[in-house]
């Protein structure tokens, strides 16, 4: 295409042309503490072959003319991974030093781990609209990262999707685990534009006043007024006492604060804006989606991958089914899976009994048909009724 007639496209279909070629995929590398699925160096070196090309072809449009690359150096930093410290340093320093304005065109940052500059980070980068951060294990105390990361999370103001994830060893218990949580709280509550949600791991209820009610099942609702503030514990004798102490079962009476998830499902479930809510299905019942589930904006939740669907008859949808408002929502956005019995047919004739043992039809029930539509899948099939 001649010069002339490049000058006579419209500058919009330029810019669309472009940004498909800019845009970066926003998956999330593999991060530093999940190792390859293939141990030899020859597949690492064909990735990074491949990273380094994908790389070059999304620098070759800037470098065509200061017209292109006007036009493609928002699109070129729409999204950042941040995959090691020394990748944070960096670009912090274009940010600061070379490039300034930059950091206006980041739209959606994803970070495979807490990083000691990625506050700093994100402070240069007032306008992200997606977050994605995976939390590692991190030192046995608050550190100063954590905490610059959590004060860059309360500026934030135009996040309208948010990723949370957890390293394998990053356990809930964890003191960087448990602060990152509680400030993401406070931030979500100042987060207006939330969307949509996505805690990428099992959720637990933390609620002290759940776990008192498991651990002390005769007591009333009231726990905290109605019992004796004794809490449950076994004293060894003393030189002085002829008996040991008796053992009291009844929960402290004085509140306790709520866990750090029982706060963000609380944060959650007040977004005024979230329509979309993700997580992956529990083990067993916990009352921690259950409260996101409250909120009345909430159109669907999804549980695990939305192309798999989910056992109808696991231990948390059993208990689930209970919660109307609950399975309505987990219905308008996860497939359920629900396995149907296996007759034999007829006993008096061995061939069709095993014919017929093995013809267990699955059911799509689409939103354009009223009926479902039965077709064979390995014995179970895919249904939206609960």
């Amino acid at each position: 295409m001649s010069d002339s007639a490049l000058d006579l496209l419209p500058e919009e279909v330029l810019e669309r042309i472009l940004s498909l070629c800019q845009i970066s995929e926003r998956t999330l590398p593999r991060p530093a503490w999940l190792p390859s699925p293939a141990n030899n160096g020859s597949s690492s070196l064909s990735q990074d072959r491949r990273s380094i090309s994908a790389t070059r072809t999304r620098l070759a449009p800037l470098l065509v003319s200061k017209k292109f690359y006007r036009i493609s150096i928002p699109h070129y930093h729409s999204t950042v991974h941040i995959t090691s410290a020394e990748k944070a340093g960096a670009f912090l320093r274009c940010l600061q030093e070379q490039e300034p304005t930059i950091g206006l065109y980041v739209r959606t940052l994803v970070s495979s781990s807490v990083f000691p500059l990625l506050g700093a980070v994100l402070q240069c980068c007032p306008n992200i609209r997606s977050l994605d951060i995976c939390m590692d294990q991190g030192p046995a105390a608050v550190d100063a990262a954590t905490e610059e990361l959590c004060n860059a999370l309360d500026g934030l103001q135009s996040i309208s999707h948010l990723t949370l994830r957890k390293a394998s060893n990053a356990y809930l218990t964890l003191p960087r685990v448990r602060y990152i949580l509680t400030r993401l709280a406070d931030a979500v509550d100042q987060w207006t534009c939330l969307e949509s949600a996505n805690i990428a791991f099992r959720m637990s209820n933390d609620n002290p006043q759940t776990l008192l009610a498991l651990a002390y099942p005769f007591s009333p609702h009231n726990i905290y007024h109605s019992l004796p503030s004794t809490p449950l514990s076994v004293s060894s004798p003393g030189p002085f006492s002829s008996s040991p102490a008796p053992l009291t079962d009844s929960p402290p009476s004085s509140p306790v604060r709520s866990g750090p998830m029982s706060l963000l499902t609380t944060a959650l479930s007040k977004s005024p804006s979230l329509h979309t809510f993700a997580t992956h299905v529990p083990n067993i019942w916990n009352e921690a989606i259950l409260c996101v589930s409250q909120n009345p904006s909430l159109q669907q939740i999804v549980l695990g991958d939305p192309r798999i669907g989910v056992m109808i008859t696991g231990l948390f949808m059993s208990e689930a089914r209970k919660h109307a408002r609950l399975v309505e929502l987990i219905k308008a956005g996860t497939p359920m899976i629900r396995t149907r019995a296996q007759t034999l047919g007829n006993f008096g004739n061995p061939v069709h009994t095993a014919a017929t043992a093995t013809h267990v039809y699955d059911c799509v029930k689409l939103d354009s048909d009223p009926a479902p539509i039965p077709s064979r899948h390995n014995g179970m099939f895919i249904s939206t009724s609960l």
